[in-house]
C-alpha cells in the first residue's frame, strides 16, 4: 500500500502541489515535497513528513483524501448552506452569514477554524505569527498580510 501511495504522490508531482486529509471536523494540507511516506495502521491514516513529523488522521472521520494544486482546491465541509460577506478589519476578520471560517499559512496548514451561527461574527489574529493568510468562508477566499 506504501509503495503504490509513493508511486502515486511521484507521478503527481507535477501535477499538484499539496495532500488534503479532509475529515468530518478539519482539513488538514501538506506540501508534495514534505510528504515522504503515506501508511495505514489500524484505524489511522499516517503521513510522514522530511522533516520527521506525522499527520495521523482516523479512517473512520476520514471524508477525502486527495491531491490539489493549491490547498484551497477541495471542499471544506461544514455550515456553508448560506455563506455571507467576508472583511478585514485590523487583526480581526469579521464574516456575516452561516458556516465554517477557516483561517489557512502560507503552508496551506489550516491554523484557525470558527464556526459561524450568526452575523457579524469576528476572528482574532491574536497569537499568530506576523505572515501571509488566505481566510476562506463559504466560496469566498480573501488574502491577507499581518
Amino acid at each position: 500500500m506504501a509503495l503504490i501511495a509513493g508511486f502515486a504522490i511521484s507521478s503527481l508531482a507535477e501535477t499538484y502541489n499539496f495532500l488534503n486529509l479532509i475529515s468530518s471536523s478539519t482539513t488538514e494540507s501538506v506540501a508534495l515535497r514534505k510528504v515522504k511516506r503515506i501508511t495505514f495502521e489500524g484505524t489511522n491514516v499516517i503521513v510522514t513528513t522530511t522533516d520527521g513529523s506525522n499527520l495521523t488522521a482516523a479512517l473512520s472521520t476520514l471524508t477525502q483524501l486527495t491531491f490539489t494544486a493549491n490547498p484551497l482546491g477541495v471542499g471544506v465541509p461544514g455550515l456553508q448552506a448560506n455563506p455571507g460577506s467576508l472583511c478585514i478589519q485590523g487583526g480581526r476578520i469579521i464574516a456575516d452569514g452561516v458556516g465554517q471560517l477557516m483561517l489557512y499559512n502560507t503552508s496551506g496548514q489550516l491554523v484557525r477554524r470558527q464556526t459561524i451561527t450568526r452575523t457579524h461574527s469576528e476572528l482574532t489574529l491574536d497569537g499568530l505569527p506576523r505572515g501571509i493568510y488566505i481566510a476562506r468562508f463559504g466560496q469566498q477566499s480573501l488574502k491577507l498580510l499581518y
